[in-house]
């Protein structure tokens, strides 16, 4: 079963479309927002237009990727998350970026909880992974908050990385 939306208290999330490439530019391309990131911020419209082509394909073929997060309140929209293959690791990584306006607020925390109650709830999914820059304090939290363990540290795409895991409660018991 796929859904074309997930809901949180102050958000939604939905799949990206070619339209919001300009929108999205403005958290993809934000030196801040993409500074602990391995490729750091997009440097054209086109990049980030190729970035979300390449969440849309990914999209057909699992049913989910990287979607839009839109806040609730003013239907604007704020960054993105979702579950992602990473064949590096040949498994499936959450990750989660939000404009600098919206960190510290918990809305990461939040959205990567409705992420990782669908993975395992819906999809089935056994475990996920998701990693962060070494540095990325705020990030490492949000994991932790989230029940994800810490695994092992690597250098994953060029970056030094802390590499974390969380298994699906069937998984666990």
């Amino acid at each position: 079963m796929h859904i074309t939306e997930l809901q949180t208290a102050r958000t939604i999330l939905r799949p990206f479309t070619n339209n919001d490439a300009k929108q999205a530019f403005s958290w993809f391309g934000d030196p801040d927002v993409m500074k602990l990131t391995p490729y750091g911020p997009d440097v054209t419209l086109e990049t980030t237009l190729s970035r979300i082509t390449h969440y849309i394909d990914h999209q057909e073929q699992y049913g989910y990727a990287k979607w839009m997060i839109i806040d609730s309140t003013t239907m604007k929209p704020i960054g993105d998350s979702g579950p992602m293959y990473f064949p590096e690791c040949q498994s499936f990584e959450l990750g989660y970026r939000l404009l600098p306006s919206f960190w510290n607020q918990g809305i990461a925390t939040e959205v990567a909880t409705a992420w990782i109650r669908y993975c395992f709830q819906v999809l089935g999914l056994k475990n996920l992974m998701a990693f962060t820059h070494t540095k990325n304090l705020a990030s490492i939290h949000v994991l932790e908050k989230t029940g994800f363990q810490f695994s092992h540290q690597e250098r994953l795409l060029g970056m030094d990385s802390m590499i974390f895991n969380i298994a699906s409660r069937r998984n666990r018991d």
